[in-house]
């Protein structure tokens, strides 16, 4: 084969860039002896897709959206003549293109995604074409100290009240505290979680755990739809924190702690019309036959709030800060923990490749299209903080203490007879590096 190599190679290594900047690169083309190539283009690509089914008796109702960010094509090489040969040898063909700055963050979820990919298109004329596609990950920055509520401390309590078998009963007083409610990947979250066992028997188990909520928006495809939007939701769970300590009738239990916040797409995914993404904190405390459930709105960012940070009014309009030449990137990016879903789009091309195998198609065919066309697809990785920008001292966690010990209703700790069981609490004068991803658990809800 005269055509040796043929490769795309972007100027970052991992292919992650900001809404803003600048795409550069090269394709690279070696050549066992001199060739006629009639072209060589470029394309870039940006859309969101959203697609789903809904059972509808012996049928289903199928919903469908789309949007296109950036569609733009470049030619990197064209023939003069159909004589004018490329001679043997290493040839270098570079590239430079300026992402839109208002473009929303790269995504992957099991109804749709936003994706990026750059294809180069390398023209033999009679000979065919040869084709390569690679994904991009796009950031679109979520500076937090411009999310209004996001430096907020947050305070959630309840009381659960249940009836139990063998005449259990009695209530269970729960609460949890946060210092703020917004972050970034890599962050410790710090928690302070109080269960107070006021009923007549022990209970067990307390989950911490990030919710992501990823809301479709689709039209049905039907003619006699009315054209309004449908939204599908579609839940993830990551554990941050969970024990089985039992915690006996007439008995409390602390903990003071902090968790990690995992690699995961930023909230509201501003950009995107047809994809939104919401995440909660929740705290699980099992009563006998119920589970008291606790639940806080957060915001994850890929900015960390800054402090002295002035946070705008509820009324100013909240936008996406352009991108900065100057600002300081984070140490690494992580892939996502939700890793990539097998979308719908996928299956239907995994039902193509199988419909022509059944149906008798040369083999030889169908290897020779899968050499026309390479495609290397990427998981989206977010930025990812480490421990060293969120040093505390001890002061500023003691101060965190004293706020919580001054609300207005603070929780019976030694009240009426009951007792507190040992606190489990984090040294506070340094932060040790985040826990890693297999020490945690993923949950996927329906």
């Amino acid at each position: 084969m005269r055509i040796e190599l043929f490769e795309l190679n972007f100027s970052r290594a991992n292919a992650i860039y900001i809404a803003g900047q600048s795409v550069s690169g090269s394709v690279v083309i070696k050549l066992a002896k001199k060739t006629w190539i009639n072209s060589i283009d470029i394309k870039f690509t940006g859309i969101a897709r959203s697609k789903w089914d809904v059972p509808n008796g012996e049928s289903s109702k199928h919903y469908q959206a789309q949007e296109i960010y950036m569609d733009s094509e470049y030619q990197l090489y064209k023939s003069r003549s159909q004589t004018d040969n490329i001679p043997e040898g290493m040839h270098v063909f570079p590239f430079d293109f300026e992402l839109p700055a208002d473009v929303p963050s790269s995504f992957e979820g099991r109804r749709g995604y936003v994706r990026y990919m750059c294809t180069v298109t390398l023209d033999r004329g009679w000979k065919g074409v040869l084709q390569m596609e690679q994904d991009l990950t796009v950031i679109r920055h979520l500076d937090l100290s411009t999310v209004q509520g996001a430096s907020l401390p947050q305070y959630l309590e309840k009381e659960q009240t249940y009836e139990g078998c063998c005449c259990d009963s009695g209530c269970v007083y729960t609460h949890l505290w946060l210092e703020k409610s917004g972050f970034v990947p890599g962050e410790p979250l710090h928690y302070d979680i109080l269960v107070n066992n006021k009923a007549t028997s022990s209970i067990c188990g307390v989950v911490l755990s990030l919710f992501q909520t990823v809301r479709y928006t689709g039209y049905s495809d039907s003619l006699f739809s009315s054209g309004n939007p449908k939204y599908h939701d579609k839940v993830n769970n990551w554990v941050l924190f969970e024990t089985d300590d039992e915690i006996r009738a007439g008995k409390a239990c602390r903990y003071v702690n902090y968790c990690t916040i995992p690699a995961v797409a930023p909230s509201l995914l501003e950009g995107c019309n047809i994809i939104d993404i919401m995440y909660e904190i929740q705290v699980e405390v099992p009563v006998g036959w119920k589970v008291v459930i606790l639940k806080g709105n957060i915001f994850i960012g890929t900015i960390p709030l800054r402090a002295n940070s002035q946070v705008p009014d509820a009324e100013d309009e909240l936008t996406s800060p352009p991108f900065r030449q100057n600002f300081e990137l984070p140490p690494s990016y992580e892939e996502c923990v939700f890793g990539r879903m097998e979308s719908q789009e996928r299956e239907a091309e995994n039902n193509v490749e199988e419909n022509a195998s059944q149906t008798g198609q040369d083999a030889s065919a169908t290897e020779a299209t899968s050499s026309r066309r390479s495609r290397l697809r990427r998981l989206p990785s977010y930025p990812y903080y480490n421990s060293e920008h969120f040093a505390i001292t001890s002061s500023g966690v003691d101060a965190a203490h004293q706020v919580i010990n001054n609300y207005p209703h603070p929780p019976p700790l030694t009240a009426d007879g009951y007792t507190s069981v040992p606190i489990t609490e984090q040294p506070v004068s340094s932060l040790p590096p985040p826990p890693s991803y297999d020490s945690l658990h993923y949950r996927v809800s329906a």
